[in-house]
């Protein structure tokens, strides 16, 4: 039955150069569904508890979900799934653009990689054309250098391309993935394990356009109603069809959810328009959508910059996390984070995990906590050449970005002297630039998350702040359902930003997309939940290891948990009214979310999963 999948896969072996074509688990769709869901079913399948994330034993799955590259418009994101490097637990992330359309086009659901490379390599899928290409030469080039390289020896001038910079190279435990010169799949360390396997990048171009879906009338008329309400979000110019995420700087500010000198305030009041919305207008931008989108959220600068290595680059214009982590975060201008996420993008770096790891360092500079041997590397807030020389330590472990490459976590352990108390992360991630000091909840998302602390595993509704009232069943309740939407947006894929239609997309609408691509029948929330569980599961396995429960890491940076934001309209809000105040909060989550007490998937829910995973 067509279901928008091939219901197939390519496993790569690295290390024997062995390429095979395999069907996918059989009932995929009906059990994980696809994107995040599939990647999570097969990471957990295949990986014994305890690998080391940098080892032979590590996977990488890129996989795309039934929407990719159908009649659907705002599907051009894909997922990879891997053990991090940076927090060892399960990590997915993704990024838009086109490489996962590209990835249906040629005909395939999903790579699984293993194996590491005996020299530097890259690979290239054209169709049922697969191979392992030989990059010794290419070793040491930019994400960008790479990108047209890769073109070039595969004389395939619109392949789309996956690769890593220095970062990944040197095994920068946040190194990502840059698709496009400019889309990353930034967090966790993907780069990284890339790079470990010598694996410099993967290069694609398909032919096979034609997705086989369970009702394609019904996906059409379906697609043409996203269209209809995409364009009445334009009509009442939402921000994100304006200028896009840089749009929440301002909104972010105001809602005193900033971070502002490594999360010391929330907001930067009326000087917020220096680093915003306002600061683009002195720039000449135009847009750079992803695979059909008619939302077109994504802005590149046409101004020639000087910092650019290559005329024809790439110069992106920053989205908000990176205004937040590396502007306010660091307290630099403008014109320095321009010219920082041109480096992150051609380097390979997550500019949220660089930027919080420099508020930190700088806080500790400030603080007088930085050891003797580092001493004559510190760097204040708001020094901005400072700054873009850092991210080129960080990404070639140079100097103090030696140890700053091991991430927030890390560096506060080595660094001690009570610096853990403002080392902002959760689980070893660096936190996102939302802090949930000023939205009533949002902290539980972050501190159950099994990648860490991201901004994009669902959001409570309620816009109260913490300090006005204690957490209910009520608002866990939006919560987890958030969380479901988030979820089925991740493994369909669809992008996030559909919340921007107007109507804003549901769980009917999800649902409605499911049932008209694959023709499965299944009550997305309950998928929904599997995909939850098995990534708790996933990590309830690494825990275990560690004499620990799940529970004992769902917890928050000590600075959001116990210090109150000293300005704004949150002034004296913690995350939680009291430290009961989010245990109770935990507590009602677990209950909704099939666990004990302590965070652990009851037994019924672990046996459940274990059927489906085959375990």
């Amino acid at each position: 039955m067509a279901n928008g999948l091939h219901n197939r896969l390519v496993r790569i072996n690295l290390s024997t150069n062995q390429i095979k074509k395999e069907k996918l688990p059989e009932n995929i769709v009906e059990t994980f569904m696809g994107g995040k869901g599939l990647g999570a079913f097969l990471l957990t399948q295949e990986l014994d508890p305890g690998i080391d994330p940098l080892g032979s034993e590590n996977k990488i799955i890129v996989s795309t979900g039934p929407l990719q590259g159908t009649v659907v418009p705002i599907c051009g994101r894909y997922c990879i799934v891997t053990k991090s490097p940076l927090t060892g637990l399960f990590l997915d992330s993704h990024a838009g653009g086109f490489v996962g359309p590209e990835l249906k086009f040629a005909g395939y659901d999903a790579l699984i990689i293993e194996g590491i490379a005996k020299s530097p390599c890259f690979i290239s899928i054209r169709d049922d054309d697969i191979q392992i290409n030989d990059a010794q030469d290419l070793k040491g080039l930019t994400t960008l250098e790479k990108e047209m390289a890769f073109r070039k020896r595969i004389h395939e001038p619109k392949a789309r391309i996956m690769s890593i910079g220095p970062a990944g190279e040197n095994k920068v435990k946040f190194a990502c993935i840059t698709s496009d010169s400019f889309r990353n799949t930034g967090r966790g360390g993907i780069g990284a394990v890339f790079g470990s396997k010598n694996l410099l990048g993967i290069a694609i171009k398909g032919n096979k356009k034609d997705i086989p879906v369970f009702d394609l009338e019904k996906l059409k008329n379906k697609a043409m109603d996203l269209r209809k309400r995409a364009s009445k979000g334009k009509e009442v110019d939402h921000w994100i069809y304006r200028v896009g995420t840089p749009a929440l700087f301002n909104i972010s500010s105001e809602r005193d959810q900033l971070p502002v000198r490594n999360f010391q305030y929330g907001t930067l009041a009326e000087e917020a328009s220096s680093l915003g919305e306002e600061a683009i207008q002195n720039y000449s931008t135009k847009k750079r959508p992803c695979y059909k989108c008619v939302i077109q959220c994504a802005h590149v600068f046409g101004d020639n910059f000087s910092f650019k290595d290559e005329e024809n680059h790439i110069a992106a214009v920053p989205e908000y996390e990176t205004l937040g982590l590396i502007g306010s975060s660091c307290a630099v201008k403008y014109e320095t984070v321009v010219e920082a996420n041109y480096l992150l993008n051609k380097y390979g770096l997550d500019s949220i995990s660089t930027g919080s790891t420099i508020a930190f360092f700088m806080e500790c500079s400030e603080k007088g906590l930085v050891p003797p041997e580092f001493q004559e590397e510190q760097i204040v807030f708001g020094d901005d050449q400072g700054l873009l020389e850092l991210i080129t330590k960080i990404a070639y472990k140079q100097g103090v970005g030696k140890i700053l490459a091991e991430g927030t976590k890390r560096v506060s352990e080595l660094f001690g002297q009570g610096s853990e108390k403002f080392a902002i992360h959760v689980k070893g991630l660096e936190m996102a630039a939302w802090d949930p000091r000023g939205r009533l909840a949002l902290g539980l998302s972050y501190a159950t998350a099994a990648a860490g602390a991201s901004h994009l595993r669902g959001w409570p509704t309620s816009m109260k702040l913490p300090k006005d009232e204690l957490v209910s069943p009520e608002i866990v309740e939006t919560l987890v359902s958030e969380q479901d939407l988030k979820l089925i947006k991740d493994s369909l894929i669809i992008c996030h930003f559909t919340h921007s239609i107007i109507p804003a997309l549901n769980l009917q609408d999800v649902q409605t997309l499911y049932t008209e691509a694959t023709g499965g029948l299944k009550d997305i929330r309950e998928i929904a939940q599997s995909i939850w569980s098995i990534t708790r599961y996933f990590n309830m396995r690494e825990f275990k290891l560690q004499q620990n429960t799940a529970g004992v890491h769902d917890t928050l940076p000590y600075r959001i948990l116990y210090e109150a934001l000293p300005t704004g309209i949150a002034e004296e809000s913690k995350a939680f009214q009291s430290i009961e105040d989010f245990q109770q909060g935990l507590k009602f989550l677990y209950e909704m979310r099939k666990c004990n007490h302590d965070g652990d998937l009851n037994d019924q829910e672990v046996a459940r999963i274990e059927n489906l995973v085959g375990i």
